[in-house]
């Protein structure tokens, strides 16, 4: 906060990153409101914390299927003995209350003032135009990571051996970032939907949202749902009406 007070005082903007987790994720007006009106905070992040309980030895996406949990199960919880996630990931149900209490907020007192990435890349897809987010979009592999040994990784969220695309010492980066791995990385993020996220009428303001998420069952037992469905869908169910209005202002 004394940081964040320096940098008021010299008038150098900032924008502010929180991780939502299975405690603030209940107390989503006391979070924005913090952050909007204590920090000061006028382009505000939200990022799930979703950590499955192995992903310190499995890479995304080399889960083992038969072990993935059902939507809404137990085990697609935190909290519970057989849960796949540590107990500080984000419930997939209060993630969706979270991002439908902070939206109903900014909604009414702060559109064009405060700018929330997941509000404002829903208001500029609902207009029919391209997200704003990689975790949004329909496809994804325009990120790539360089951790300090030159080694670079299809996404920040896949820094492991299996997601290498190379050193910067042994091949030039332009040349990683447009390879058949990578391209078939961003592809996949459409192209391995299940048919659940094929039928879904948000399909094109979520696309499945990050692959790395993609460790649970859907209703009808497909492989590769993302963990925070549920919520995603209660929210877009909930803000949608209001996303609709805003979309016909701003066209």
């Amino acid at each position: 906060m004394r940081g964040i007070g320096l940098l008021r005082k010299h008038d150098v903007k900032f924008n502010t990153l929180t991780v939502v987790n299975r405690i603030n994720a209940r107390r989503p007006l006391d979070v924005y409101r913090f952050l909007r009106n204590e920090v000061g905070s006028t382009y505000i992040q939200f990022i799930p914390c979703v950590e499955p309980k192995d992903f310190q030895t499995v890479a995304p996406q080399h889960w083992n299927k038969d072990a993935m949990p059902m939507l809404g199960s137990g085990a697609a919880k935190p909290g519970n003995a057989d849960s796949v996630v540590t107990d500080w990931s984000v419930d997939p149900d209060d993630w969706g209350y979270f991002l439908s209490r902070t939206f109903d907020e900014w909604h009414r007192k702060d559109v064009g003032r405060v700018l929330v990435n997941l509000f404002e890349t829903a208001v500029v897809q609902t207009m029919g135009r391209p997200a704003q987010t990689c975790i949004t979009a329909e496809f994804c592999g325009k990120a790539l990571a360089i951790e300090h040994d030159g080694e670079v990784y299809s996404c920040d969220h896949y820094v492991y051996p299996a997601w290498s695309l190379g050193n910067i010492r042994d091949t030039h980066i332009g040349t990683m970032a447009f390879s058949p791995q990578q391209q078939r990385f961003g592809y996949a993020k459409r192209d391995s939907l299940p048919a659940y996220c094929r039928r879904c009428k948000h399909l094109a303001l979520c696309w499945g949202e990050c692959p790395k998420n993609r460790f649970v069952l859907s209703p009808d037992g497909e492989s590769g749902l993302n963990y925070l469905c549920s919520g995603i869908r209660r929210f877009h169910d909930h803000a949608g009406p209001a996303l609709k209005r805003l979309a016909r202002q701003c066209m």
